[in-house]
């Protein structure tokens, strides 16, 4: 197998596309009536702050079983429901707007299905529809999970029905993405 000269994504990009999927996967099937809130820890230093999870994971950092310094632990943060039990809305920026990351968040992601009203997609030429050829499922919710780190680096993944899996990038939601942003620029 070959690789290309140069890979599209560097190294904490790559990072952050595997955690964004890995939230994907983790929640694949589930209803979202709210937007669900993700940590995004090293895993390494997880590792090194909680031994006996270390241990559990069979990654006591003597050999060759050590977790990746760029490696991403995504963690639930809840359900999605306020402590009242109402969710607050399915408004991915109001959900944001609350959210408070824990000390050992490097980023943090958001998880939500985004009404069909709540979204228009937007062609490179001007045209209502995509260049390749596949168009977005009209009429339904799209499934749609944002990550970020603090640093700036942000990718999504957008769910494009059950035939095509996820549209992958790093400007998918820039509105959700920029919100991100700024809830961990001013957590530092």
């Amino acid at each position: 197998m070959t690789t290309p000269d140069t890979d599209p994504l560097d190294a904490p990009t790559a990072a952050l596309a595997a955690a964004v999927l890995e939230v994907a996967r983790h929640l694949e099937g589930e209803a979202l009536d709210a937007p669900r809130l993700f940590a995004l820890a090293r895993s390494a230093e997880l590792m090194a702050t909680s031994p006996s999870l270390a241990a559990l994971l069979g990654t006591d950092g003597s050999g060759d079983r050590d977790v990746d310094d760029l490696h991403l632990t995504p963690i639930d943060l809840d359900d999605g429901s306020d402590a009242d039990g109402s969710v607050g809305g399915d408004d991915p920026l109001d959900a944001l707007q609350r959210v408070q990351w824990p000390d050992l968040a490097a980023g943090g992601a958001i998880a939500c299905d985004l009404a069909p009203t709540s979204w228009s997609v937007r062609a490179e030429d001007g045209s209502s529809e995509p260049a390749d050829g596949s168009a977005l499922p009209e009429g339904r919710a799209l499934r749609v999970v944002v990550a970020a780190l603090a640093d700036g680096t942000t990718w999504s993944a957008v769910h494009r029905g059950t035939e095509h899996g996820y549209v992958l990038g790093a400007a998918l939601l820039p509105d959700i993405s920029a919100a991100l942003l700024e809830t961990l620029q001013s957590a530092d």
